[in-house]
């Protein structure tokens, strides 16, 4: 594991680091963000280049994205076929988030001034709000629009209160719908 975040991505000298000192003869590499996809890409081409490891990069954009490529991982599998599988699934693993406006701008979902909580789905803004537990149900609902059967919270740093709500309103909304909470310890996003 590497740690980042924003303003502190990791490198793909962190990662291609990170590959070496595992010692393995097969790497995937999930970023579980889109800015260090590229830094992943470039880490993996070393890491095959340098090291004669087989590696790949399952370009996950979030955290639950890699939770899910993991879920699917089979040890027993080609390492070809279990990149396909995790692909495969991260790719179609819905994603959203709710965060806290930092400053005054413009989304897609309207204007925000700092303090506002923004819901995020697919890295877009779709909703400006002034609660946090509403915009993270709004966001849920959404994300559950199109079916589902498994909902993953992130909870972030000081989150964990808002994913025991957000646990027990789908628990409550969407009965058939299991839940699973992770403390993911992110600083920009409650979860």
């Amino acid at each position: 594991m590497v740690p980042g975040g924003p303003g502190r991505r990791p490198s793909a000298g962190m990662l291609l680091d990170a590959i070496r000192e595992s010692g393995a003869a097969e790497a995937i590499v999930l970023p579980n963000d889109h800015d260090t996809v590229r830094s992943a890409e470039i880490a993996v081409r070393s890491a095959e280049a340098e090291l004669g490891v087989k590696a790949a990069v399952i370009a996950s954009q979030a955290q639950v994205q890699g939770l899910a490529a993991l879920a699917v991982h089979e040890p027993g599998r080609s390492f070809d076929q279990d990149v396909l599988h995790m692909t495969a699934t991260a790719s179609h693993a819905r994603h959203g988030a709710v965060t806290i406006a930092a400053k005054q701008a413009i989304t897609m979902a309207g204007a925000c001034e700092p303090g506002d909580v923004l819901g995020i789905i697919a890295g877009d803004f779709v909703i400006v709000g002034n609660d946090l537990l509403d915009v993270a149900t709004r966001i849920i609902d959404r994300l559950l629009g199109g079916g589902g059967e498994l909902v993953t919270l992130v909870s972030g740093v000081d989150g964990q209160l808002l994913a025991a709500h957000c646990e027990e309103w789908v628990q409550e909304h969407h009965a058939a719908v299991d839940v699973v909470v992770y403390d993911g310890a992110q600083e920009r996003y409650p979860s």
